[in-house]
């Protein structure tokens, strides 16, 4: 079918037996619902009464099952539907045939130890005999798109937000490296984006001293670390999107300025305790969560002692919330993925990672370029 609809796709909950597949995928549909999604949900054991127990239990009966249920949703899939699908199903060749099959798919395993997946089943089905789970009828998936601990402390609702976030932010950008893949697109097509500093950047210049190591994190076309480099600060500039880096390297800049491809995370040559700014503008709100902690993380290593780290993000009061679809009450997806910062909270993880937050701001304009006033938060905070 080779379905390339963005309104359309597969979510193939799998996992043994007891693992919650149907519970979780039960979520999933009502929250792809919610947020306007056209979606028809299949449960691997009602499928098998509806089609009248024509297939037996032993493994190459299971096998062809799996094969019918994956043809139906790619049948209804190409009719513009979201097709969200609980069912074991976990045979080898099925993996690569939905990876050919479904240009927008998700696979999510739901992880559970086999004690804990024979104690479900003691208070449910009572399916298992002799404590036999039947678990070697099946493979493993070795690279599925999402793997979920469904087990202590992890509930259905949270498991089902994880995967209509990451179905979406994949569906959107067609990628699992999807926000590289936007931002490579964007310099590529957009290399008149403005050359002048950016206020946030004019704003740092008056808090530095002079002549710093100054390491700026998402620079895209460059124009904040061309703007500290002619005031004499020696300046490292990364970016995750390599047409960025390459359009800021194709540049005739006389400064001497270290362009560097690649997030703070891939780049192992950055010496710790070295610099003494490290700069964000427009980037944290870019990443996700984990993205964020690690970025905080790894800028206070890299930070001397009493460092300072300078943050611009939007907001969560900024008016881009409210478009977009909604993948978490943070998260949105309009065009490309935003995660909107919550003040509050983003000093709480400065803090955990060894910040101490010496200045605090959330207002509108800030951050003006054109008709666009968004609400953004500023950050100075100092590595204790």
């Amino acid at each position: 079918m080779n379905n390339s609809n963005n309104n359309s796709g597969l979510i193939w909950v799998t996992g043994f037996s007891s693992s919650g597949k149907t519970t979780i995928s039960r979520d999933v549909n009502l929250l792809l619902k919610k947020n306007g999604h056209t979606t028809i949900f299949l449960d691997g054991d009602d499928l098998r009464k509806i089609f009248g127990d024509t297939w037996g239990y032993e493994k190459e009966s299971r096998q062809e099952l799996a094969r019918v249920y994956l043809r139906l949703c790619s049948h209804l899939a190409s009719q513009n539907h979201i097709v969200v699908i609980s069912a074991i199903a976990m045979f080898a060749p099925l993996y690569e045939w939905v990876k050919e099959n479904f240009e927008n798919s998700l696979q999510v395993y739901l992880n559970v130890p086999a004690n804990i997946r024979l104690d479900r089943d003691s208070k449910t089905k009572k399916i298992f005999k002799d404590n036999d789970l039947n678990d070697d009828f099946y493979d493993i998936p070795e690279n599925p798109d999402l793997v979920i601990d469904n087990y202590g402390n992890q509930d259905p609702k949270s498991a089902a937000a994880i995967i209509v976030r990451q179905y979406i932010y994949n569906k959107k950008d067609n990628s699992s490296n999807a926000s590289k893949e936007h931002w490579d697109n964007y310099y590529n097509k957009k290399q008149n984006a403005p050359v002048f500093p950016s206020p946030f950047a004019e704003y740092v210049e008056t808090r530095i001293a002079d002549k710093t190591r100054l390491l700026e994190v998402g620079c895209g076309n460059g124009r904040d670390s061309t703007y500290f480099a002619s005031k004499g600060h020696l300046v490292t500039a990364i970016d995750r999107s390599a047409a960025a880096i390459d359009f800021c390297k194709s540049l005739d800049i006389k400064s001497n300025i270290n362009f560097l491809d690649g997030n703070l995370s891939e780049i192992h040559d950055l010496e710790e305790n070295y610099f003494q700014i490290v700069y964000s503008r427009f980037v944290l709100h870019a990443m996700t969560l984990d993205e964020e902690i690690e970025t905080l993380n790894i800028a206070n290593k890299i930070l001397v002692k009493g460092g300072t780290f300078f943050i611009e993000c939007r907001s969560v009061n900024d008016p881009l919330y409210r478009k977009g679809e909604i993948i978490s009450h943070t998260e949105r997806v309009d065009g490309h993925y935003r995660r909107f910062i919550i003040l509050d909270e983003l000093c709480e993880r400065l803090n955990e990672s060894g910040f101490q937050v010496i200045k605090k701001q959330e207002s509108n304009g800030l951050a003006k370029f054109g008709k666009d006033d968004p609400v953004v938060i500023r950050i100075e905070a100092v590595k204790i």
